[in-house]
């Protein structure tokens, strides 16, 4: 290991020992499993990064040369997208006719496929009404719709323009959440065939579409959208388009909050740029370069500052999102491994009173999704590019930092290091095949459990 990963890595550990010693000191409830459990996200997270930390000082401070990317044919590329459209589009007809078909083994035949997609999907019970809800009505400031502040303004805007088409919101939510889907899955084809062959490149495509809370991308809920831009976002940057990838974060952070984070790897990439060029520049283009590249990186704020400022203009207050989440859902930001410590106990809770609903639909796919992206990660970490695997570290920090986390597998659906990773790991046929047959057995039965009502959010 060299010097600087060295120092590093100690500042690293002596930050976590710190944050460790915190949470020893300030938290009130211990359990032996709920312990042990935060111990073991603990130690995950910290040896994943221990593990970056020199594959990413190397991928920015060496010099490096021209990359390499994999070129494929114009004809080549025509075909992978029609196969990629196709598949996604017979994708979502077989997911609508099996959650249909979840439902009538549940309550037996009461009306057809189409008339019945909002109870299928549960639109009333689930974040989907209330961007409808948005759509429709814009943001108020009375009654329970006074709490639809907390969403972000993106996607419901497009609702609201595929509507003025259509001129129904339900439907305009499909059509948008699956648009976005067809363009996720095209763009996370070209960024991954930046670095991979074709055929690997397809296999990310199919793992984003296969991991279990992958129906999410069907209804109207952020995900499609927000991956779609991340992915873009970092396509661009690394075509060097830097302008046209800070806008999508931008979008990205209009979309939802961790879309702010996309800073991270746009950064790291930045820097690798700037580390391959200083030599070749003169001082002042250096120094040019630099303002540049901070000034392309604050573009991608701008998403959150606008977001700030509808909640101004509605309310009065920037940061009256936070206090309806504090208030209302007893939300707020805290420590990841204390999520795994609280999620834990809630999982030996449930599971010892018979409450097999919250248990099954709930707290234990949370667990299995936070230390599954753990595991995966820390194995692909120097397989993949590592401004992905930074970015991973930080959107875990924080989508797992919440203090009342319902939807871990949602949140983690769109960290896209987690497709890049599984691909690494699974070049073997053997290998692909049982993370394939593993991933689509979990998604049906995640599914299943959604459309049976468990608490599935």
């Amino acid at each position: 290991m060299k010097k600087h990963d060295k120092i590093i890595s100690f500042i690293f550990i002596l930050v976590m020992m710190v944050t460790a010693i915190y949470w020893a000191i300030s938290t009130q409830s211990w359990t032996l499993l709920g312990t042990l459990a935060s111990v073991a996200c603990f130690g995950l997270f910290v040896l994943l990064g221990l593990r970056t930390i020199p594959v990413l000082t190397d991928f920015v401070l060496t010099n490096p040369a021209p990359e390499v990317t994999w070129k494929s044919k114009e004809q080549d590329r025509r075909q992978a997208w029609l196969y990629i459209i196709g598949w996604i589009l017979a994708s979502r007809i077989l997911l609508m006719l099996i959650g249909y078909s979840f439902l009538i083994i549940q309550n037996g035949y009461s009306g057809g496929l189409l008339s019945k997609m909002a109870e299928t999907w549960h639109i009333s019970g689930i974040d989907a009404s209330s961007y409808l809800g948005i759509a429709e009505n814009g943001y108020v400031t009375e009654g329970d719709a006074r709490f639809h502040i907390v969403f972000f303004p993106f996607f419901p805007n497009l609702i609201r323009v595929v509507q003025a088409f259509v001129g129904n919101y339900l439907v305009s939510g499909f059509i948008v959440s699956n648009i976005t889907s067809i363009v996720a899955a095209l763009v996370a084809y070209e960024l991954a065939a930046l670095d991979m062959l074709r055929k690997n490149a397809m296999r990310v495509v199919k793992y984003i579409f296969i991991f279990p809370a992958a129906f999410f991308f069907f209804i109207p809920m952020t995900e499609a959208l927000f991956l779609a831009l991340s992915l873009m976002c970092l396509y661009f940057v690394r075509k060097k388009e830097w302008l046209i990838g800070c806008l999508c974060g931008a979008l990205a952070a209009y979309t939802r909050s961790p879309g702010v984070l996309l800073i991270v790897p746009v950064a790291i990439e930045f820097g690798r740029d700037l580390m391959g060029n200083y030599k070749l520049l003169s001082k002042k283009a250096f120094i040019h370069r630099i303002i540049s590249a901070v000034s392309f990186l604050a573009i991608i704020s701008l998403g959150l500052l606008a977001y700030l400022f509808i909640n101004y203009y509605v309310t009065g207050n920037a940061f009256q999102f936070s206090i309806y989440q504090r208030e209302h859902w007893s939300q707020r930001f805290y420590l990841f491994f204390d999520t795994v410590r609280y999620q834990m106990e809630y999982a030996v809770g449930t599971f010892n009173s018979g409450d097999s609903r919250s248990f099954l639909g709930l707290w234990l796919p949370n667990l299995i999704a936070i230390f599954s992206a753990l595991i995966i990660m820390f194995m692909g970490a120097k397989k993949i590019r590592p401004s992905y695997t930074a970015y991973f570290i930080v959107y875990f920090a924080f989508v797992v930092g919440a203090t009342w986390l319902l939807s871990a597998p949602r949140y983690l659906l769109v960290a896209f290091p987690l497709a890049f990773a599984a691909v690494a790991l699974t070049e073997e046929k053997s290998k692909d095949a049982i993370l394939t047959v593993v991933s689509v057995v979990a998604s049906l039965l995640y599914l299943a459990m959604f459309v049976a009502g468990y608490p599935v959010y």
